[in-house]
């Protein structure tokens, strides 16, 4: 059977629910499903993709810093801008979330909380 690869856009849902529930990447049934509908692929497909994704992320997690990065960044921005999506912070999980970002960020990067972070919470 030849393998094919994902949609970009169906990569970048995947990577986003990943890098934004990085200290448990485990999705729930309802969010497989849930995802599985955003990419068009099967909740099988979702489960097997988490999977990998786990172990490659383990086995290379410093090649992964900088995708890390990025989602985690884009995760706060999406905040800053008042988006409601499940992918970014919300007023019970923006501590965590923001916790979550200075972990995956370098030192000397985190000014991108002093950018970002809403006065408000």
């Amino acid at each position: 059977r030849k393998r094919r690869n994902f949609s970009k856009q169906a990569t970048e849902v995947l990577n986003e629910y990943f890098y934004s529930h990085l200290s448990n990447p485990y999705p729930s049934e309802e969010a497989k499903e849930e995802l599985a509908k955003q990419c068009g692929i099967t909740v099988s497909q979702v489960s097997n993709w988490f999977g990998n994704k786990r172990i490659r992320y383990k086995k290379n997690i410093g090649k992964f810093q900088e995708e890390a990065n990025l989602y985690a960044m884009k995760t706060a921005l999406g905040a800053r801008q008042g988006e409601d999506s499940p992918h970014t912070p919300n007023s019970t999980g923006t501590r965590r979330q923001w916790l979550q970002l200075e972990t995956l960020l370098k030192p000397g990067v985190t000014l991108i909380r002093f950018l970002c972070k809403d006065p408000r919470s």
